[in-house]
């Protein structure tokens, strides 16, 4: 077996992994609770029936800014805010914490191609956060913004399928925390949120 090239990325997290007994056990309580109510429905069922099970790195862009906001006579209030933008979907917000991130070497088959690949790009996303979530707590004169610093970070994910004769399900779970991202997984092939007001 030859070894797979590795790239060099900055991932989300420390890379301290959930374990593989903890993933099937995140995998179980991400489940509607009439699927839980199911007789046979565990987590060694999950486990027993997984047929495909494979661990991702998904990008996704985070963006430091500025919010300066005016106050004459006093000088102008500056608060720093960080957005994010999943360079697949578009998908985007504020996120109040600044996420650990740690540079690793990752097998390149395993890394997702962003689409939104440029700063340029990503621009556009940042000003349409900016827009409709920042300024509408200025009621009267809007703030001023300015970008501090942008980097492309990657989002591990563990993407696991389970058959059996009467269930099946992909499943998308955060390989940090366990939690489910289902949502954000949805809006990959959605394109709603690609599109940018000018």
């Amino acid at each position: 077996m030859t070894n797979q090239p590795k790239k060099d990325i900055t991932l989300i997290g420390r890379n301290q992994l959930i374990t593989e007994d903890q993933l099937y056990s995140y995998m179980y309580k991400s489940l509607k609770w009439t699927d839980r109510l199911k007789k046979e429905m565990t987590s060694d069922f999950i486990k027993k029936h997984t047929c495909k099970r494979e661990l991702i790195y998904h990008p996704i862009w985070l963006i430091k800014t500025l919010v300066i906001a005016d106050r004459k006579p006093f000088p102008p209030k500056k608060m720093p805010k960080m957005i994010f933008v999943d360079a697949v979907s578009g998908y985007r917000g504020l996120i109040t914490k600044v996420p650990e991130t740690t540079k690793q070497p990752i097998p390149a088959p395993n890394i997702i191609t962003p689409d939104i690949d440029q700063t340029d790009i990503v621009k556009d996303y940042v000003h349409d956060v900016q827009k409709k979530q920042i300024n509408r707590a200025y009621v009267l004169k809007k703030p001023d913004h300015k970008i501090i610093d942008s980097s492309l970070v990657y989002l591990p994910l563990w993407f696991v399928s389970v058959a059996s004769g009467e269930f099946s399900k992909q499943f998308v779970l955060n390989a940090n925390t366990g939690e489910s991202e289902a949502f954000m997984s949805q809006l990959w092939t959605s394109g709603e949120w690609l599109n940018v007001a000018k």
